[in-house]
């Protein structure tokens, strides 16, 4: 019996919330047909997605096919359902809030986050914005089908639905948890059954998933896939990932960009990055010393993350000038290029070696760490799958010891921002599922 089921009015919607979810750790399926689930059949997934295809049907017909599914699960032991809803709010979301609410009647309130910070939507007094364009001034208010004609989320909802709404500010969301969860019960009490609450990080998201956990009230979620995948960790707790689940990142690059892009990338994942002292990489007598502090950093925290790594440098000071040391060893400056490149590439080899399997993808950045990991991993290359942007790739490692594992290669100098993110969520989507081998 699945513990989240997700019911999207379109497949690319029921497909992009069920993977958010599965890169927690659960295992997750989309079905085209609600016909198509069978409780033995599907058993061993944790989530279950299924697409009504109602977003440009008539709104009796959506409300039908959204009540056909929940009657499924109703009396079931599913922990969270979610009403997914199109990140511009497209279709008959009112009608197909209001089946759930009707078919549940077990006094369920509707949490609707329609934010999707990491796509650039973001609700601020309950106005959604694309990418800082109110939403009626975007592409979406022309849609052929389901044209939007209001960026005021709460009016769009109650113009749809039968049920009495409320919102919650951002400035509540922003004073945390306990502020959220006292708007929530403060509205449930007046008899809201849909509360609409802003969001413009997934941080913010986060708050408003603790706070729905901790109102204790039967909560349903809307929203297009972020607020369900934190609500989700919430109440099931951390998934044991499977092996091949977690990203190891090896970043020798030293660029002003790439410590941008690193940072701009702690925003989202949080993740567990060490930083590497380099110089002692140099020599030989600190070498060993080094590369076991960061190793076993590494292996002792790695349960609590998703995403791990090695950095070379946090700020500009402390790029190191490799011409003066190798003046200094007498050795030439890409001798001492190497050595680094080799002893993060050693890193690298040595926590995936000590760790089980559990390191399942990894990204490289620097031509030469890139170089020196195909190597320490005994590789003889990659095979070329796609191009995630411009000179930034995506492979799989042929032959040595970890034969086709997932892995991207960037350059230092490459990208926006963004970069390192989209690198790690394409990652991340390739590896999510065991049986995943694309």
């Amino acid at each position: 019996m699945p513990k989240v089921v997700i019911i999207a009015d379109d497949l690319t919607g029921a497909n992009a919330t069920g993977v958010l979810i599965a890169r927690q750790g659960y295992k997750a399926a989309t079905l085209l047909d609600s016909g198509d689930y069978s409780e033995e059949k599907h058993k061993e997934f944790d989530v279950i997605s299924i697409t009504t295809d109602s977003r440009a049907i008539e709104a009796k017909r959506a409300y039908t096919r959204v009540k056909d599914i929940v009657n499924i699960f109703k009396d079931k032991d599913v922990r969270l359902i979610s009403k997914r809803i199109d990140s511009t709010v497209r279709g008959n979301i009112g009608a197909e809030i209001d089946a759930v609410l009707d078919t549940l009647d077990n006094d369920e309130i509707v949490i609707m986050v329609p934010a999707f910070p990491s796509s650039e939507r973001v609700a601020i007094g309950g106005f959604l914005m694309v990418d800082s364009i109110p939403l009626e001034q975007t592409d979406v208010a022309k849609d052929p089908k389901t044209p939007i004609r209001t960026s005021f989320v709460p009016k769009l909802v109650e113009d749809q639905s039968k049920y009495d709404i409320a919102t919650i500010s951002l400035d509540k969301v922003l004073k945390g948890d306990k502020a959220v969860t006292d708007e929530i019960l403060k509205h449930k009490k007046n008899n809201k059954r849909i509360i609409i609450i802003d969001a413009t990080t997934d941080k913010d998201i986060e708050t408003i998933a603790r706070a729905s956990k901790n109102s204790k009230l039967n909560i349903v979620a809307a929203d297009p896939g972020p607020f369900t995948s934190a609500l989700t960790k919430e109440l099931l707790g951390e998934a044991k990932l499977s092996p091949g689940k977690k990203i190891m990142l090896t970043i020798g690059s030293v660029t002003n960009l790439t410590r941008r892009q690193i940072e701009y990338f702690k925003l989202k994942y949080d993740p567990l990055l060490v930083f590497v002292n380099c110089e002692k990489l140099v020599y030989e007598e600190s070498r060993k010393e080094e590369i076991d502090r960061v190793v076993n950093y590494l292996i002792d925290n790695l349960d609590a993350y998703s995403a791990i790594g090695v950095i070379t440098t946090n700020e500009e000071k402390e790029v190191l000038d490799l011409r003066q040391i190798a003046k200094d060893v007498n050795v030439s400056e890409d001798d001492i290029s190497q050595r680094i490149s080799t002893g993060l590439a050693i890193i690298t080899r040595t926590v995936m070696d000590k760790t089980e399997n559990k390191i399942g993808g990894l990204y490289t950045s620097g031509g030469d760490v890139t170089v020196a990991v195909s190597h320490v991993l005994s590789a003889v290359g990659i095979e070329v799958k796609d191009e995630i942007l411009p000179l930034a790739v995506y492979g799989r490692i042929i032959e040595g010891k970890y034969p086709n594992t997932p892995i991207v290669t960037k350059g230092g100098l490459v990208g926006e921002e963004d970069a390192l993110i989209r690198c790690v969520d394409y990652l991340h989507t390739k590896i999510s599922n065991d049986y995943n081998k694309n």
